[in-house]
């Protein structure tokens, strides 16, 4: 399959790299919900996307290197670090934006086949390890500025808090299989949120 080329004069929003570079994301990400990891061709992914495969290729040399930009890619948009000026407020709106991304269309599948491909796949476990330390890391401004506002005493560990509000949403998703929900969400946030202000020393591991 070829590529559509613009008329003369025409120019495309964004430039064709990015219409290109959003394409493919888009195919990959439907493509991952649809039949897993395992499954997924980087053949399929350009006929999807409406590209030729050596287009795929040479922006991503390896199907696990695509996957990490998929994913990366889709948190960086659908869970943004929220500044709603306490703390409770901010790990409610970051709780409720991990479950809706989990909720999405193919999103569980997405998840499950990604932990289970990662196991086998010493790549691509190596790519989502660097994607959850680049996640916890930029999530982490959501605790300091509790830290900063007085909310929290500063000696605590804001990654592990983090790491306690999503734990139980990727628990239900992986493990138990129980539903999560925004009110599941809100009621993590609150749990976590209070057991933060109380703990004036958490211990760090």
């Amino acid at each position: 399959m070829t590529e559509e080329q613009p008329r003369v004069g025409e120019q495309r929003p964004g430039g064709r790299a990015a219409r290109v570079r959003s394409a493919v994301l888009e195919a990959t990400s439907e493509l991952l919900g649809e039949v897993g990891y395992e499954e997924m061709s980087m053949e399929e992914v350009a006929s999807r996307a409406g590209v030729h495969k050596t287009t795929v290729y040479r922006r991503w040399p390896t199907k696990a290197k695509l996957v990490f930009d998929v994913v990366s890619a889709q948190a960086e948009v659908h869970i943004p670090m929220p500044d709603n000026g306490n703390l409770l407020e901010d790990l409610e709106a970051l709780a409720s934006d991990v479950v809706a991304n989990l909720s999405s269309d193919g999103g569980f599948q997405r998840a499950r086949t990604l932990v289970a491909a990662a196991a086998t796949s010493n790549e691509l476990a190596e790519g989502m390890h660097a994607f959850w330390a680049h996640r916890f890391a930029a999530s982490t401004v959501v605790i300091e500025r509790a830290m900063e506002r007085g909310e929290l005493a500063p000696d605590v560990d804001p990654k592990l808090i983090v790491q306690t509000l999503v734990g139980p949403i990727w628990l239900r998703t992986l493990l138990t299989g129980e539903p999560i929900s925004t009110d599941f969400a809100n009621h993590v946030a609150a749990l976590v949120a209070a057991g933060a202000a109380s703990s004036s020393s958490p211990r760090k591991t």
